[in-house]
């Protein structure tokens, strides 16, 4: 991991200069709440318990990622590339993925509380144990996700994907009208 230029100042500095590149930098622990770094790609760095809560990070990429017990609240992630980010543990509370490219992460104990994944793409992600409770889930793609143990509890599964996907127990699916709906919408 390239650990050089990795204080926050420096990084919005950069950023501000024209650098988007931020892959493979280690960024464990550091507080990056509020900065502006959007359409940058952080592929492979390692943010392990990285504050970024209201962030801007659209368009960002974040492939293969370690975002373990990372602070994403409030942060803008509309579009952003998380395919195979490890987010396991994260806070994103009320962050705005919608859009956002989700395929094959894992989120297991992840709080995505009042999280906006409208029209998000989650295929084969990892979501057991998180807590999804009033998140919108509207139009997403959750074709071959792991929900063993989340919690939907007022969570907007309008017009979601639903193929072979595992659903915590005790999960009964929407009334026969959304659920037509759901089904349509494939």
């Amino acid at each position: 991991m390239n650990s050089l230029h990795t204080d926050p100042l420096q990084i919005e500095e950069q950023y501000c200069r024209g650098q988007r590149l931020f892959a493979r930098m280690d960024l464990r622990e550091r507080n990056l709440s509020g900065l502006v770094l959007a359409q940058s790609r952080f592929d492979h760095a390692d943010l392990t318990s990285t504050n970024l809560s209201d962030a801007r990070l659209d368009g960002t990429s974040f492939k293969g990622a370690m975002l373990w017990r990372t602070r994403l609240d409030g942060a803008s992630l509309q579009r952003a590339d998380l395919r195979r980010a490890l987010l396991i543990r994260g806070s994103l509370i009320a962050a705005n993925l919608q859009t956002a490219c989700l395929d094959t992460s894992d989120l297991r104990l992840a709080n995505l509380q009042c999280c906006c994944l409208a029209g998000a793409s989650l295929q084969g992600a990892n979501l057991s144990y998180a807590d999804l409770s009033d998140a919108s889930l509207r139009r997403a793609d959750l074709t071959g996700a792991d929900l063993t143990g989340a919690d939907l509890q007022g969570a907007d599964l309008t017009g979601a994907r639903l193929i072979a996907t595992t659903l915590p127990r005790h999960f009964s699916l929407p009334r026969p009208a959304d659920r037509e709906e759901t089904l349509l919408s494939l």
